[in-house]
């Protein structure tokens, strides 16, 4: 392997915290052997036998941990996936709740509001029946006093007739 050419270098040693990339070694090692010594007259190569094993052993080592890493983040992906559907169906049944709660208010309001205007027309439609009747009865009751009135008047009247007869007779 050419350790002078970055493209080519093998996998960086790990810093903690610092995720392994299987694919970034495969592809160095296919690079190596692309760019390896070829033997003349024949489609074989010539690469250090001994760099070569150890960074397939390396790959060997670090590739199960490396899937392992990926299926737990895929894991925690779908673990968290599942929870936002979660809420985001308690969300909308919520807001489909209040919706429903909210059109229920308003269709009680409006029948309220109805059953209101319709008492309101009743006390009025009252109010002017009995303020025709209280008119009509006190109408009766002048009626009486005045015919009781003119009555009294007529007898008050003749009373002073006979009054003035009887002054004027003696």
């Amino acid at each position: 392997m050419d350790n002078n050419d970055p493209r080519y270098a093998q996998q960086p040693a790990q810093h903690p915290g610092e995720r392994y990339d299987a694919i970034r070694h495969i592809d160095a090692l296919i690079c190596t052997l692309r760019d390896a010594n070829g033997v003349p007259f024949s489609d074989k190569c010539a690469v250090d036998r001994e760099e070569m094993i150890i960074s397939l052993e390396e790959l060997k080592n670090r590739l199960p941990m490396a899937v392992a890493q990926s299926n737990d983040i895929v894991k925690r992906a779908q673990e968290i996936i599942g929870t936002a559907r979660e809420k985001s169906k308690k969300v909308l049944n919520d807001a489909d709740r209040m919706y429903a709660m909210r059109v229920n208010e308003h269709e009680i309001s409006r029948g309220a509001q109805i059953k209101a205007a319709e008492i309101i027309a009743e006390a009025n439609r009252q109010s002017e029946e009995l303020r025709k009747s209280a008119h009509l009865y006190a109408k009766q009751l002048l009626e009486g006093c005045n015919a009781v009135l003119a009555e009294n008047i007529t007898k008050v009247q003749n009373t002073l007739s006979e009054i003035d007869s009887k002054i004027s007779n003696q």
